[in-house]
């Protein structure tokens, strides 16, 4: 019996020593970036996303938040937009509304991609106002794949979803555009 708590007793040291070292080390939460995102419509979403990001971390005032949050979204567009193509690619499993709404949304999507480098160049530049335009822009895009996805009896669950989340991330970064040039 003696040997079965030692047994024990030496894993669960190691995990609690482990918890203690993994919490005290942890990535510290930067105070702009938190600041911002209880600003924004997506609070949860935008304090996890930005702070999960390397470069969050070193954050210096709102514009470089907005910078960041352009690029989460840039990243979850680019990856979604390779699921549509990969998705395209196996076409039999598809059946025609189907096929025909993620062609659409892989028109969406493309649209979308080149306003968001188009808002990484304006927000370098500190042109907010166009920023803003730039982001509504990407926002709709983002809004008309998903109705599609919505109104369709072959309604991709998946993509629909994926599709709400980048959407969320962009009015992140239009959000964050509104507080850096609310006019």
């Amino acid at each position: 019996m003696k040997s079965m708590k030692n047994n024990v007793a030496l894993p669960l040291s190691f995990f609690i020593c482990s918890s203690f070292f993994l919490l005290n080390n942890a990535a510290p939460e930067n105070k702009i970036v938190t600041e911002v995102c209880q600003k924004v419509r997506e609070k949860n979403l935008c304090l996890s996303s930005l702070s999960a990001e390397h470069a969050g971390q070193d954050a210096k005032d709102i514009a470089a938040v907005g910078l960041i949050a352009i690029n989460v979204a840039s990243n979850n567009g680019s990856a979604i937009s390779v699921f549509i193509k990969n998705t395209l690619v196996d076409r039999e499993h598809l059946g025609p509304s189907v096929e025909q709404n993620f062609e659409d949304c892989a028109e969406n999507f493309d649209d979308a991609m080149q306003e968001l480098d188009d808002a990484l160049e304006l927000i370098t530049s500190k042109d907010f106002k166009n920023l803003k335009t730039e982001m509504g822009a990407a926002i709709d895009d983002a809004d008309a794949c998903a109705m599609l996805l919505n109104q369709s009896g072959g309604k991709d669950l998946e993509l629909f979803n994926k599709a709400n989340i980048f959407r969320q991330l962009c009015s992140i970064a239009y959000d964050i555009a509104n507080i850096v040039a609310p006019n």
